[in-house]
């Protein structure tokens, strides 16, 4: 375990540094398609833990289910401005599935999603515990990670909004699917499979650290204190 939290630490401290090349070669004709392969690189330890934990089938299943309905969701936001306010996709995250959301989503929301589950359910069994205290770990990562995807263009919202440019409706957003997807994962795992391994946390520590760093670069501090304070407990319940 100890060298696994020193693999951990060294790895986020070289993610964190990574961060500058996002900066200094966001404008590269490749660079949408090299981000989407850092964004499913990431995704895939915690996928991995939660396949080893509750089993190939209904691990599988369940990431399925949770990749989809975001995408879906996220669909559904971008034509109504529901229930994150309006907004729409940039470039760079790739080609939009009908125009509207790019795939690679799936693939950056689940690892958030899961990390939040993992904090959860290291807190409690109980459904409305767990699936609120998921929903709230889930939004203080949002803090972190959309002002950093709508400075570098990821995407962008209609109105704008008083958080570097986030509306309060995409924060009420998160706290709402957040609680849902935590409800579905609550029924279909079970609390007998609580605590979640720690390894399910490990893509989301990862993302916390590039995105910590890239906002320090940006100078967009408040965020990165929070992705470090984030981080850091993360590191620490590990």
């Amino acid at each position: 375990m100890i060298i696994r939290k020193k693999f951990i630490f060294l790895s986020s401290v070289l993610f964190f540094i990574s961060s500058y090349f996002m900066l200094r070669f966001q404008d590269i004709s490749s660079f949408s398609s090299i981000s989407g392969l850092f964004i499913i690189l990431f995704a895939l330890p915690s996928y991995y833990s939660l396949v080893k934990h509750v089993g190939s089938r209904k691990g599988v299943l369940l990431l399925f289910i949770l990749s989809v309905l975001p995408v879906l969701v996220e669909g559904f936001a971008v034509w109504t401005g529901y229930p994150y306010g309006g907004f729409e996709y940039g470039k760079r995250l790739g080609w939009l599935l009908f125009g509207v959301v790019p795939p690679t989503i799936s693939f950056a929301y689940l690892p958030i999603l899961l990390g939040s589950l993992y904090f959860a359910s290291k807190k409690s069994e109980e459904f409305i515990i767990f699936c609120s205290l998921a929903s709230i770990f889930n939004l203080l990562v949002d803090l972190v990670i959309d002002p950093a995807a709508v400075h570098i263009g990821f995407w962008s919202y209609t109105h704008g909004g008083f958080y570097f440019g986030v509306p309060l409706s995409n924060f009420l957003g998160w706290i709402i699917t957040g609680f849902i997807y935590a409800s579905i994962f609550y029924f279909m795992v079970g609390k007998k499979l609580f605590p979640l391994p720690s390894m399910v946390s490990m893509s989301l520590i990862w993302i916390l650290s590039f995105w910590s760093g890239y906002l320090v670069l940006v100078n967009l501090l408040l965020p990165a204190l929070l992705g470090f304070v984030l981080c850091l407990y993360l590191l620490i319940l590990y």
